[in-house]
């Protein structure tokens, strides 16, 4: 059984149990930990976005952002992940740590909600942070650039979608708030949403610092919030895909 099959079984089990408002026993879970992503799985049948974009973070990397974090100086605030697919980047963090999160995909959003769930995930993209609940057709505008409860955090962390950015809300982002690139808009939005001295712990593709010239204008907009403060090229991290990745870290000015 290849992993695209694994998951439709995974998938199938937790609509059944939810369903019929079961509840998960041992075996259960430990059968749907071993939900991965869709993506790089097009050849065993995948389709949709999740291809291009589900690439979970595995646990070791997670727990080397935690950690930078700590070093940089994440002080236990209030924690925004806008991806957080399963949640294995929120598993090294204290339980009784507040977390906020967006996740699209229902069933990794179900698992995360069964693993952690005191944190809280909405099931929706993370581009209606900025919007007027609840139609999200219309941006926030004022002081406050969202409805979130937790608003402003002290940590951002996550491994943000890769490619270029194109969703159903695109349209709503224009002049500053425009960017080719999904993982730029999700950096540059992520920000907004930090207090003062608040970190942004991002795991994203290699291509922001080795573009050269390419995102100038967007690497300023960023510069303008948030100060630069350390950054690790990767070996090869996930199993699906050669594309090259780096640990960045950004602390609002």
């Amino acid at each position: 059984m290849n992993q695209y099959q694994l998951n439709k079984e995974i998938e199938a089990l937790i609509q059944a149990k939810d369903d019929k408002q079961e509840s998960y026993s041992r075996a259960d879970i430990d059968f749907i930990m071993q939900y991965e992503g869709a993506g790089g799985q097009a050849s065993k049948g995948a389709t949709g976005r999740g291809i291009l974009d589900e690439y979970f973070t595995p646990d070791y990397i997670c727990e080397i952002m935690y950690q930078l974090a700590l070093k940089h100086g994440y002080d236990g605030g209030p924690v925004l992940e806008p991806s957080i697919a399963t949640g294995n980047i929120i598993k090294p963090f204290p339980k009784k740590t507040k977390i906020t999160a967006f996740e699209i995909n229902h069933f990794s959003k179900r698992i995360c909600e069964l693993r952690f769930p005191k944190a809280k995930i909405y099931e929706q993209y993370f581009e209606t942070a900025f919007l007027h609940k609840p139609r999200y057709t219309s941006k926030i505008t004022g002081k406050n650039p969202t409805w979130l409860a937790d608003y402003p955090f002290s940590l951002v962390i996550g491994n943000p979608p890769y490619g270029k950015h194109t969703s159903r809300y695109t349209a709503y982002f224009t002049g500053k708030d425009r960017f080719k690139q999904v993982e730029i808009f999700f950096m540059y939005k992520s920000m907004q949403l930090l207090k003062k001295g608040g970190l942004m712990v991002f795991i994203t593709s290699s291509g922001f610092m080795r573009n050269g010239l390419s995102y100038n204008v967007e690497k300023q907009r960023i510069a303008d919030i948030a100060e630069f403060v350390d950054a690790y090229r990767l070996p090869k991290v996930f199993r699906s895909t050669d594309v090259p990745t780096d640990i960045l870290i950004f602390r609002r000015k």
